[in-house]
């Protein structure tokens, strides 16, 4: 027989683990999460690395490597909307497989039948659904992967996936696209995302929550005038720093740097944002609050490395893509888990429509680069997004302030 005693520390204990989350093998899941992450982003930054191998072997222009971007954030922006809610019905880890599975396909395919620009295009939509579909699939995978003070480094590490993507393909350019073919750099991509889908652990813990939460009724609400508001700066911040991502070897290039070059050139502003990224999520976990304000100061000062790539001078070239990409685009991570401490029982819901903003300005940014690149060259293209950085940054602290007028302000700013 059970005593009173021993039944109230068992209701503590299942308590305590569902709010503290599962730090057992919260390392390897990490490791996992970001392989995850990189599998499914690994088609379009590839894309955007051997772009110049690209255009010469299927015969499109500049401008239609933004329109080939944008396709795939496109269908993972529609995506993302659903894919937080069927996370929380499903489970993590079980969407994460599925996802990372079909973007081993779609580059699989990419590399054996694109012949066109347009079925480049097609696949590249296949490839944004998938990756629409794992990223909040993986914030809740995280979020329960770690205790609660650890999130914001496990959400930096989740997001480093992005700059290791990128690394990866620029590494690739000199490596493997110049030497035996760009199709070969899809291949070993397709490779490491079929792997990293068959070992996607289960989380039981997770399960756990989701029992919990159908026996109780417990249905949290989402206060969607601040989200909404966070989701279009992050459209803009996401727009400026896709557009960097996909344009960044062609501008090298512009400047009169080797193809090659150009590719290491993107490696190591990725590595700089992976750095950064890490850094960022670590002091969170340290700091009481205000982490949008960390974020609106990030993109205010990747808007200076845009302005150094406005200025055409070669040599700046290297330190705008350090400054570039490490704080114009090393601040998701750090975005993700004020999101997710502000919206406690609904994280995958709440980034399912801030992740989608994100989609959404990866869409229009590499568009409506391109659009000017091709029309007044790189100089006054490099200007205008350093003016939606600005505009970017100044909607992150609004956004932080419906924050703080929607609830208790001592709370809130304890966590925004």
């Amino acid at each position: 027989m059970v005593s009173p005693w021993e039944s109230l520390r068992k209701r503590s204990n299942s308590s305590h683990s569902i709010t503290e989350g599962n730090s057992k093998g919260g390392g390897l899941r990490l490791f996992v999460s970001i392989s995850s992450t990189t599998s499914t982003v690994f088609p379009v930054f590839i894309t955007g690395a051997v772009a110049v191998q690209l255009r010469q072997s299927l015969h499109f222009s500049i401008a239609l490597v933004g329109v080939a971007v944008a396709i795939f954030f496109g269908t993972a922006a529609l995506t993302s909307l659903i894919a937080g809610s069927m996370a929380e019905r499903h489970g993590g880890a079980k969407v994460m497989r599925a996802a990372t599975f079909a973007s081993a396909v779609t580059m699989g395919l990419i590399a054996a039948v694109a012949h066109s620009f347009t079925g480049l295009a097609i696949l590249l939509a296949f490839g944004g659904v998938a990756n629409g579909t794992n990223q909040p699939a993986n914030n809740l995978f995280v979020i329960n992967a770690v205790q609660p003070n650890r999130r914001g480094f496990a959400l930096g590490v989740k997001q480093a996936a992005i700059p290791v993507a990128t690394l990866l393909a620029g590494i690739a350019v000199p490596s493997v696209a110049l030497t035996i073919g760009w199709r070969y750099v899809y291949v070993f991509a397709a490779a490491i995302a079929f792997v990293v889908s068959l070992v996607i652990p289960s989380d039981p813990h997770e399960l756990k929550v989701k029992v919990q939460r159908r026996r109780e009724g417990e249905k949290v609400q989402i206060t969607i005038i601040p989200v909404v508001t966070l989701a279009i700066a992050m459209a803009l911040g996401a727009g400026t720093s896709n557009a960097l991502g996909a344009y960044m070897v062609e501008n090298a290039v512009n400047h009169n740097y080797a193809p090659g070059t150009a590719g290491l050139i993107g490696a190591l502003g990725s590595l700089v944002s992976l750095i950064v990224r890490l850094s960022v999520g670590y002091r969170a976990d340290k700091r009481e609050g205000k982490h949008l304000i960390v974020v609106a100061a990030m993109i205010g000062l990747g808007a200076i490395g845009y302005l150094l790539f406005a200025t055409s001078i070669k040599w700046l070239v290297i330190p705008a893509a350090v400054i570039g990409y490490g704080f114009g685009w090393g601040w998701n991570g750090l975005f993700n888990f004020a999101v997710v401490v502000n919206h406690k029982g609904a994280e995958g819901r709440a980034t399912g429509i801030t992740q989608s903003g994100a989609f959404v300005g990866s869409v229009a940014g590499p568009i409506v680069f391109g659009y000017f690149v091709v029309h007044f060259g790189f100089g006054p293209s490099w200007v205008l997004l350093m003016a939606v950085a600005a505009l970017s940054s100044t909607l992150m602290l609004f956004g932080r302030y419906l924050i703080l007028a929607s609830r208790n302000a001592t709370e809130a700013d304890s966590l925004g």
